[in-house]
């Protein structure tokens, strides 16, 4: 992995490691997302579905001297788990009780797999003393977040509308893991992925559309 010189006086990287999606299957969260329009509280802010991608670990605000040894952690957590397949499935909302404040598209598949990836994440992030994550992981996509104060019946009838959403089970590979940097702008967020590598191959090096120096 190339080395990314110190970076003095820089504003911290919102860094997380994610998969990406190909396009069929965030043309499908398009049409999703279209559909909870009809439903949707007014106020509700929507998720720029091109770039949508499935978290594996938030880790936040991060010096950009650190981010070298966190590419090198996150490119050594894949190795010896083979490809494997996911499929979109299901939708509900955030948090299961109480007022829904994220609406979100699930994953099917071999979730047993998913987990063991991101199982090996936490290890490899916790070895550059990156504190576990103590939340369930519960893989989802998110794609919008209310605003708006609700009434217990307008709660309860947005979360039976989630629920009867018709999300088309696209099927797609899971065969690379990256860690990215998120630039939340007034247009919406914009995505970098500064490292990646191949699910059971040999550790790819830095990959970014820019230096580090750069961020």
């Amino acid at each position: 992995m190339a080395d990314a010189a110190p970076v003095q006086g820089k504003r911290n990287l919102r860094l997380f490691v994610a998969l990406a999606f190909p396009d069929e299957v965030r043309t499908e969260l398009r049409r999703a997302a279209d559909a909870m329009r009809a439903f949707a509280p007014r106020g509700t802010r929507w998720a720029n579905v091109g770039g949508a991608h499935l978290t594996l670990r938030f880790i936040g605000g991060t010096p950009p001297d650190a981010a070298p040894s966190l590419g090198e952690a996150v490119v050594r957590a894949p190795e010896g788990i083979a490809p494997f397949e996911l499929s979109l499935g299901g939708a509900g909302v955030f948090p299961p009780r109480g007022a829904p404040r994220v609406l979100w598209v699930g994953v099917d598949g071999a979730l047993d797999v998913l987990t063991d990836l991101r199982d090996s994440v936490e290890d490899s992030l916790e070895a550059t003393g990156i504190p576990r994550e103590e939340r369930t992981f519960a893989p989802h996509v998110t794609l919008a977040r209310v605003n708006a104060r609700l009434s217990r019946d307008e709660a309860e009838a947005l979360r039976t509308s989630m629920a009867a959403l018709d999300v088309h089970p696209v099927v797609f590979a899971v065969e690379e893991v990256g860690l990215y940097h998120s630039d939340l702008l007034p247009t919406g967020a914009v995505y970098t992925r500064l490292a990646s590598a191949h699910l059971s191959s040999f550790p790819r090096r830095w990959e970014s559309s820019r230096s580090i120096s750069e961020l």
